[in-house]
C-alpha cells in the first residue's frame, strides 16, 4: 500500500511493479531515461573521479544504442567531466545539475544566460576563501554556474564551521538572492537560482509526444525530487491528477512517467518506485534491457 505523507509517498519496490513497467514500456513509442550519477550509478565520496563499473557501462551503451531508447545522465558534475568519467558517445549528458544540456552528437547547450549570476558567484568565492582559510580538510571548487564547499574529508566540527561560515558569506555578498544554497552528503552547492534538474528534463522533453513517450528518472539526492516532480507534471500535461500507483492494483493506468528513488531504507518522495542501492540500479537496467531487447 502507498502511504501519502505531505504530498509525498512512501515508493514500492521496484521489483512489485514489473509487470506494470513491462506494459508501460510496451505502450511507449518512446523511451526517455534519465539517470542521476553519484549515488545512483556509482557509489563513493561524491566529487571523487569514480568511474561507473565496466558492467553499468556495457548496460547504459546496449540501452543507448536501442533506436527508441533516448538516454541521459545528469550530475552537478560539469558535462566534461562525466564524459571523461563515462566515455559514451550514444548518450546524452546534463551537467551542472541541469545548467549544460549535451545531446548525442552535438555541442554542449547552456539553456540559462549566466553572466550576472557569475559575477556574484566570483565575489562570493573570494570572500568564502577568506572566510575559511584557517579551516582544513575542505575545497572550494567553481563549477561555473555554481560553487561547491567540499567538506567529507575535514573532521565534523571543522565541517559544520565551514557550512555555517559558506552560508553566512554568500547570504551577506548576494543581496539580490540571486543564489540558492543546496545541501548534500559532504557538500553545499550556492548556485544560480530558478534552475533546477526538473527544469533541465522538461527542456529536453517538450518536444516529445506525451501520448507516446515514457519518461523514467532514477536518482537518490533531495535534489532529485525536483526531477520526479517534473517529469510526472510533464506527463499528466501539466495537470497531475491520481498517481498510477493508486491505481495500478485495478489495472486502470499505465504511466507515463515513473520516478525511481535511490535509497537503503524508502521514504516520503515524489517517486512511485525505490531500488536500494547502485547494485539494483544496475539490475534494473539489465531488466529494462532485457524487455527493451523484445519490444523494440
Amino acid at each position: 500500500m502507498v502511504v501519502e505523507v505531505n504530498g509525498l509517498a512512501y515508493p514500492r519496490h521496484v521489483t512489485e511493479e514489473v509487470d506494470l513497467l513491462s506494459r508501460a514500456l510496451g505502450a511507449a513509442g518512446r523511451v526517455y531515461l534519465f539517470l542521476d550519477y553519484d549515488g545512483t550509478l556509482v557509489s563513493g565520496p561524491r566529487g571523487d573521479a569514480i568511474r561507473p563499473r565496466h558492467s553499468v557501462i556495457r548496460r547504459l551503451t546496449q540501452l543507448s544504442e536501442v533506436e527508441s531508447f533516448s538516454v541521459f545522465i545528469m550530475s552537478g558534475r560539469p558535462v566534461e567531466e562525466l564524459r571523461r568519467l563515462v566515455g559514451i558517445p550514444t548518450l546524452g549528458y546534463i551537467g551542472q545539475r541541469g545548467f549544460e544540456i549535451s545531446m548525442p552528437g552535438r555541442p554542449v547547450l547552456h539553456p540559462v544566460e549566466g553572466e550576472t549570476a557569475a559575477s556574484v558567484l566570483h565575489h562570493v568565492e573570494l570572500e568564502a576563501h577568506r572566510a575559511l582559510e584557517s579551516l582544513g580538510g575542505i575545497e572550494i571548487e567553481n563549477r561555473g554556474y555554481g560553487l561547491v564547499l567540499h567538506t567529507a574529508d575535514a573532521d565534523r566540527d571543522v565541517a559544520s564551521d565551514a557550512i555555517q561560515r559558506f552560508t553566512a558569506t554568500v547570504r551577506r555578498v548576494d543581496t539580490a538572492s540571486s543564489l540558492e544554497v543546496l545541501y548534500g552528503d559532504g557538500v553545499v552547492e550556492a548556485r544560480m537560482a530558478g534552475w533546477g534538474k526538473g527544469d533541465a528534463l522538461i527542456h529536453i522533453l517538450r518536444e516529445a509526444d506525451v501520448d507516446s513517450a515514457l519518461a523514467i528518472y532514477v536518482g537518490d539526492d533531495v535534489t532529485d525530487e525536483d526531477a520526479f516532480e517534473a517529469v510526472a507534471m510533464w506527463a499528466d500535461d501539466g495537470e497531475p491528477e491520481v498517481p498510477w500507483f493508486a491505481s495500478a492494483e485495478e489495472g486502470e493506468d499505465i504511466p507515463g512517467a515513473v520516478g525511481i528513488l535511490v535509497a537503503n531504507r524508502p521514504r516520503p518522495t515524489g517517486a512511485e518506485l525505490f531500488v536500494r542501492d547502485p547494485q539494483e540500479v544496475y539490475e534494473f537496467l539489465s531488466s529494462l534491457s532485457a524487455i527493451a531487447s523484445t519490444l523494440f
